[in-house]
């Protein structure tokens, strides 16, 4: 039987300065690799109250999305985790809920980087 697969793109141009794009693909029954690393490699992550907040999203959607990781790491600008994943559909909303609720609240942490306007 084969899986159902989903090619999830934002963007109609294969191309960005002069780069092809990182392709997504959403499949069912798949285990993926994932890593993502803060802008600018800031290290969002340095303190433990930071990571406590990294760790206690990550367990909260990969639980409600039914990804089960199988070995995650963080370190003080970036994080991979290496999982199963039954629905790929769930894929985007997962990582948006996670990327979205932990820089929301490390950056309500950190003391204003940015000046005011």
């Amino acid at each position: 039987m084969s899986k159902p697969i989903t090619h999830l793109t934002r963007s109609r141009t294969a191309l960005h300065n002069d780069q092809y794009r990182y392709e997504h693909w959403l499949v069912d029954h798949q285990v993926y690799f994932i890593t993502a690393r803060c802008r600018d490699r800031f290290r969002a992550f340095a303190s433990d109250q930071a990571k406590r907040i990294f760790w206690t999203k990550f367990d909260q959607y990969t639980k409600q999305f039914d990804f089960k990781p199988w070995i995650t790491t963080l370190l003080d600008n970036h994080y991979h985790t290496l999982g199963y994943l039954a629905l790929g559909k769930n894929l985007p909303t997962m990582m948006q809920r996670i990327h979205g609720s932990v820089a929301k609240l490390v950056n309500d942490l950190l003391p204003n980087r940015f000046p005011e306007f």
